[in-house]
């Protein structure tokens, strides 16, 4: 299918972008119409269908939800398995396949020559061997392995929640001025008093509250601050892949000798100045590291740093701000193919400086909100490290679940 097939409605399309390393989807979806996929019904998957890249990222695995969507449809970098469910339970199969001992079964039939991929997927897919013990068993593998799953993506699904709460607030006190708007028309308080009174009641002949500054996003935030590092030093790590387009999460950074790149701390935001990694959002807040670390990344990283008494995650919320990343965007000079957003173009750009008392409270209402996206973090990253122990040794019959009438995990044995 090429790009003008998809539509932005219809049978949604799974591509190798969407599999992720739980067994909830990421990324971007795109669509194709009802009639095109009636027409190619055996590119059709239902709930409990495992979905696996025959070419790009062999090894990788998802299995399609019972969810309000019903049905999807598969890209050609794709296939798919439907199971007898009196033989096997889909989710165990899923997870199996997910363990090292399923991963080496999938790349028996892989080549890395050129882009690595399955020869003859049909007739490989068909020869895959996996386990098959007594069904209640494989049921209270899945629902064991499931359940750290299910809360991996619950806390997910509130880090996501509990930023769109912060994003909401960076947009409304400093970019539409909602609380002074709302004085000025005589509506209704919706903050609490001690921060209502904090906020004029009329805006000026320029639009912005009363008694609020004019000056450049460089008062607020430090761009590519100076760190000292020497070369050949040991520190960790963060490259291009590690930043997330949604979300202030990023992935554990790795020990390099530092050669040469961008440098920052904890609490300072990562941007993507390059095409396509800025329209794509890739950026993240650093957390973790230690107050005196510091730690080095891509040189197609622009570094900002708050000055206080902003709280860190205002760079953050800047950066991920609509308005803020159009700017950027458009502030882009190079050719066509390796453009980069202008860091004294976004430095400049003009912006409405709150007074100090506003800077303290924002940083008390969204300090509490990301020290629990980081805790919620922290969690989801012992979830998965227990999931990935645990589950080659219930694959392998070293531990096993015993499970109630309702089919599920009671305990686990060695």
């Amino acid at each position: 299918m090429k790009a003008d097939t998809y539509t932005e409605l219809g049978v949604p399309v799974v591509r190798g972008t969407n599999i992720s390393d739980t067994r909830a989807w990421k990324g971007d979806w795109v669509h194709i119409p009802e009639e095109l996929a009636e027409r190619m019904k055996r590119c059709l998957v239902f709930a409990g269908d495992l979905v696996l890249p025959h070419r790009g990222s062999i090894g990788e695995v998802a299995i399609i939800p019972d969810d309000e969507r019903g049905r999807y449809f598969i890209s050609s970098s794709l296939m798919k398995i439907t199971l007898d469910r009196e033989k096997i339970e889909p989710l165990f199969c899923y997870y199996f396949l997910r363990s090292a001992e399923g991963r080496s079964e999938i790349l028996r039939f892989s080549s890395s020559v050129g882009t690595p991929g399955i020869g003859q997927p049909l007739t490989s897919l068909r020869q895959f061997k996996v386990p098959v013990p007594p069904l209640p068993e494989q049921r209270a593998i899945a629902a064991t392995l499931g359940a750290l799953d299910d809360k991996i993506e619950l806390n997910r699904k509130m880090n996501a929640t509990l930023e769109a709460m912060a994003r909401a607030l960076f947009r409304d006190w400093f970019v539409d001025f909602g609380p002074t708007r709302a004085k000025a028309e005589g509506r209704a308080p919706y903050l609490s008093p001690d921060l209502w009174s904090l906020f004029p009641d009329r805006l000026d002949a320029e639009g912005k509250p009363e008694g609020w500054e004019t000056g450049t996003l460089s008062g607020l935030v430090s761009f590519n601050p100076k760190e000292a590092l020497r070369k050949g030093t040991e520190a960790p790590y963060l490259d291009m892949a590690a930043l997330p387009t949604q979300g202030a999460n990023h992935a554990e950074p790795t020990q390099r000798a530092f050669a040469s790149g961008s440098k920052f701390r904890d609490g300072d935001t990562l941007l993507a100045r390059i095409t396509p990694c800025l329209e794509n959002g890739k950026t993240c807040l650093v957390h973790g590291l230690g107050q005196e670390t510091v730690a080095w990344g891509s040189t197609e990283f622009i570094v900002m740093r708050t000055r206080p008494p902003l709280p860190p995650a205002f760079g953050y919320l800047l950066a991920r701000d609509e308005d803020f990343r159009s700017a950027a965007i458009r502030s882009m000079t190079g050719t066509s193919g390796r453009q980069r957003a202008t860091v004294d173009a976004i430095a400049n750009r003009p912006f409405t400086v709150p007074p100090q008392e506003i800077m303290f409270a924002f940083g008390a209402c969204v300090n509490a909100l990301f020290e629990r996206i980081a805790r919620n973090e922290r969690e989801s990253r012992t979830l998965a490290q227990t999931r990935d122990l645990l589950l080659p040794k219930l694959m392998s019959g070293e531990f096993r679940v015993t499970e109630t009438e309702t089919e599920q995990p009671v305990a686990i044995k060695a």
